[in-house]
Parts: C-alpha cells; sequence; structure tokens
C-alpha cells in the first residue's frame, strides 16, 4: 500500500514556481560570457521578477565588474585574475610572501569579497557564480586566442586535447599551487571551489587533469 502526502497549497506549488524560475535565469546568467547579453538577462529578471534579493546582488557586482576606461571595456574580475597568475613566480623568491599581501587584498578587491561578504549566504551565492563565470570566459578567451594555441613560431596549432591540458595547468596553478605557496587557501575558497567547478563544467571529461 502507497500514502501519498498532503497535495500542495497553491502557495507552496506558486513558491516552487518561483523557485525554479529563480534558478533557471541564475544558472543561465551564471554561464553567459558575453556582458551585453549579462546585461539583457538582468534587465528582464528585473523587469518580470521585480527586484528580489538575488537580482540586486548580482546587478550590484554586475556594476562594479564592468566598467569603461578610455572606451575600452574594463573587466575587474578578468584583472584580478591577471594579478594572481602574475604571481606565480614570485612566490618562489625569498620573502615575497609578505611583500605581496597587498596585491593580494587588491585581488579580493577586484573580485568584490568585501561588497559580498556584506549580503551573507546570498552574497556568498552571487560570488560563487560571479568566479564560476570569470573562470568559464576565461577559458573561452584561450580557445580563441590565437596565439594561446599557436605552437612554437606560430607554425601552427595545437590540438584541441592539448589546449585543455593547457588551460587544467593553468588552473592548478591558481587554485592549488599559488594557494598553497602563499598559504590562502581558506581565504581564496570561494575563488578555488568556483574556478575548478567552472573547469568541470567545460570539460567533465577530464577531472583526472586538475
Amino acid at each position: 500500500m502507497h500514502f501519498r502526502g498532503r497535495p500542495k497549497s497553491r502557495r507552496q506549488r506558486k513558491r516552487g514556481e518561483e523557485r525554479n524560475m529563480e534558478a533557471a535565469w541564475i544558472a543561465e546568467y551564471r554561464r553567459e560570457t558575453d556582458r551585453n547579453r549579462r546585461k539583457e538577462i538582468l534587465n528582464r529578471v528585473g523587469e518580470d521578477q521585480g527586484e528580489t534579493e538575488e537580482y540586486l546582488i548580482r546587478k550590484e557586482l554586475y556594476d562594479a565588474r564592468y566598467h569603461k576606461q578610455n572606451g575600452q571595456d574594463v573587466d575587474h574580475f578578468i584583472r584580478g585574475w591577471i594579478d594572481l597568475q602574475s604571481l606565480k613566480r614570485r612566490v618562489y623568491l625569498p620573502g615575497e610572501k609578505k611583500r605581496i599581501r597587498k596585491e593580494l587584498d587588491g585581488i579580493l578587491q577586484c573580485w568584490q569579497f568585501p561588497l559580498c561578504r556584506k549580503h551573507g549566504e546570498a552574497g556568498e551565492k552571487a560570488l560563487y557564480d560571479e568566479l564560476f563565470n570569470l573562470t568559464y570566459f576565461y577559458m573561452e578567451l584561450c580557445e580563441r586566442d590565437k596565439m594561446y594555441n599557436a605552437v612554437l613560431l606560430g607554425l601552427g596549432h595545437i590540438t584541441d586535447e592539448r589546449r585543455t591540458d593547457k588551460i587544467a595547468a593553468e588552473i592548478r596553478e591558481m587554485t592549488v599551487q599559488i594557494p598553497e605557496k602563499l598559504e590562502i587557501q581558506e581565504e581564496f575558497s570561494p575563488f578555488i571551489k568556483a574556478a575548478r567547478d567552472a573547469f568541470l563544467a567545460r570539460f567533465p571529461a577530464e577531472s583526472g587533469k586538475l
């Protein structure tokens, strides 16, 4: 004999539908890498669903991330990525760990860690999504960049497998080697998790490369 639970009330059904809608647009927004299309998603959600907490924090992050400077598009999250990547040689030099503290604080500022902390759990989720998006975007740039995909002297192009190996090595360096050397694993844990998850989302069969 099977027992069925009580049927959901109209309010419960409505709330379930709202959660599904919310999850759908957030998933779309997390993976969309074109800044203009991301803006369109936010505008659509704001018009359709109103100024929900999830919408407001992501809009605040969008406005903090993207700027125009001297007519050029600026992405502060990509800037933070490049700044962290630039530390990969310095972390092995004597005495550098203390000297680069200011630079690490600058990276956290680029990635809006202080802003997201003010928003509690909603801020943590939004920060994860934005750092996931950052890594997803960086991988797209790698796949499109001619120099990144060129073999020695630009005489040809690396294979897809070789490019995946190269991207995996960079992410492993950013999420394991640099954090361990600087002892910032806990402080940078939101980035570490989001970056590795983004790689696995793009290359689900390549977990062993991380």
